[in-house]
């Protein structure tokens, strides 16, 4: 393999690891990336995406915009560290009880110049002589090193466990590490690989009623958020945008009126929940609520939580379950907002477990999720059903690492469920399997393609479920007749279309 095969696979294995929550694989994955290339501006910028401190993203975006000085990305991340940093500053104690922005307003006032005689007549009579002389001397030394050393010398990693080589400039002294969200790069990608089309199109969608969301268009900042809105089944299955906004993982309201969705935040590297009328209007974010100077209030507790992603509405529309980092679990949970008071619960709080892609059942008495033992002895993922009232939790599969399952969604009666499954060995090689939700039975295909399937949608008469795949070598939406056993094809483009939910009038 050429070096740069090896950069682009270190590259891929980073940015999935950071997009499933692995911060520690994506650190070892990016760190070897830009040790081979030091000047490789989509590393850099997805390694700010998973490190610790604004200091460490400081550095590592310091390096993509010396690659890069247009990269818009990067500068509006570097102006929000510089602007947190200002406000600490502002903050800080400038002499003990008077922080930096009180010393300015007195300034304004025109007493400060009888507090800072006082100030420095204080401190000078306590300083102890001795200290002063030795800080003098220290100051004449680092001084002498500032004019020996030149400023394109590595800086020390910020842990002090590792250093790491930054792009020699003028101006700054990178060097980084890393550990949390995803941050999405701003540059033309190089195009992945792509299976060559050698299957035909099927044929069109017909007799399918309501709105499908989902999302459609070019993943170009390559960090799995794209173009969200609907495809209207009305109208031959056009897309409809919902907002300007990049997106994911969009569940519709009960009525079809509203959606949720996990949108992509430039600030914070990750995403937000995002919760906007189907015509784009009204949006709000779900986040933790705190009263006036955010103390807990005995009638709603704030539960705190970070990068909340994969919501779905129940289907009487008053609670959405999602995952999200909590306050002390370094893997996601789940939890669930209530949309009529905007309380939120944490329901797990599994030590060494990770949840992903939570679905309400039908009568909202239990959430089915895809659960991660990352810790155990034997990891592997499978579907768990946990009752909302008790928290207890009751494993559907238990192949732990034969194989993977994840996207499992409820039948609309609440007695199966459907979901993607592939053998561990092969995670490529997908299915769409369908058991009962008891538990008993076997699991029996439900569909079996041509190519990946993913992301199935059941519609809400029961007859049709959506699903996307790369048949033809680009990611599609197709629609397959559950009494007819057929499948047509609903987007047939180089775009990138995958379907999230449906509604029906």
């Amino acid at each position: 393999m050429s070096t740069q095969d090896t950069i682009q696979e270190l590259l891929r294995k980073g940015i999935e690891a950071a997009r499933n929550g692995d911060r520690a694989g994506a650190r070892a994955f990016l760190q070897q990336v830009v040790d081979i290339d030091e000047k490789n501006e989509k590393g850099w910028f997805w390694l700010a995406s998973v490190v610790d401190t604004d200091e460490e993203r400081r550095v590592c975006l310091s390096n993509v915009l010396h690659i890069n000085p247009n990269n818009d990305k990067a500068r509006k991340a570097m102006d929000a560290i510089e602007a947190r940093a200002r406000e600490k500053a502002a903050s800080e104690e400038v002499v003990p009880g008077i922080t930096r922005s009180q010393l300015t307003l007195v300034l304004g006032g025109g007493i400060v110049v009888v507090i800072l005689i006082v100030l420095i007549f204080a401190a000078t009579t306590i300083s102890n002589n001795n200290r002063i002389a030795a800080e003098n001397a220290a100051n004449t030394e680092v001084a002498a090193m500032n004019t020996a050393i030149p400023m394109t010398l590595t800086q020390s990693v910020i842990d002090g466990t590792a250093t790491q080589r930054a792009i020699a400039t003028e101006t700054f002294t990178p060097s980084p590490t890393s550990s949390i969200p995803t941050l999405p790069p701003t540059w033309t990608p190089t195009p992945e690989n792509t299976p060559t089309p050698t299957i035909g199109a099927l044929p069109p969608v017909t007799g399918v009623r309501g709105i499908i969301t989902g999302v459609s268009g070019r993943d170009v900042l390559n960090n799995g958020y794209l173009p969200v809105g609907y495809f209207n089944m009305e109208s031959g299955g056009n897309f409809v945008l919902i907002t300007n906004e990049l997106g994911r993982n969009i569940s519709l309201s009960p009525n079809g009126q509203r959606v949720v969705y996990s949108r992509y935040d430039e600030v914070s590297f990750g995403s937000v929940l995002t919760l906007v009328n189907i015509n784009g209007t009204q949006a709000e974010g779900i986040t933790p609520q705190l009263n006036i100077g955010g103390q807990q209030t005995q009638a709603a507790p704030t539960v705190l939580f970070l990068q909340p992603d994969q919501a779905h509405y129940s289907s009487d529309g008053q609670l959405i379950a999602f995952v999200a980092l909590g306050e002390t679990n370094p893997y996601k949970q789940v939890f669930l907002y209530n949309t009529v008071d905007r309380s939120v619960r944490q329901l797990t709080n599994s030590e060494g477990a990770e949840y992903s892609y939570p679905q309400i059942s039908p009568d909202g008495t239990r959430v089915m999720v895809i659960r991660n033992d990352r810790d155990a002895t034997v990891a592997g993922r499978d579907i768990y059903i946990i009752d909302i009232a008790s928290g207890g939790q009751i494993p559907l599969s238990n192949d732990k690492d034969a194989f993977i399952e994840t996207r499992a969604i409820w039948t609309n009666d609440g007695q199966q469920v459907i979901y993607i499954v592939a053998p561990s060995t092969n995670p490529q090689d997908t299915d769409i399997l369908i058991r009962n939700a008891n538990g008993t039975g076997t699991p029996l295909p439900f569909v079996r393609e041509a190519g990946t399937e993913d992301y199935p949608v059941l519609s809400p008469d029961g007859q049709h479920l959506a699903f996307a795949s790369n048949r033809s070598g680009f990611w599609d939406i197709y629609i397959y007749n559950v009494s007819q056993q057929t499948i047509a094809q609903l987007t047939s483009s180089q775009d990138v279309d995958y379907p999230n939910d449906w509604w029906q009038p």
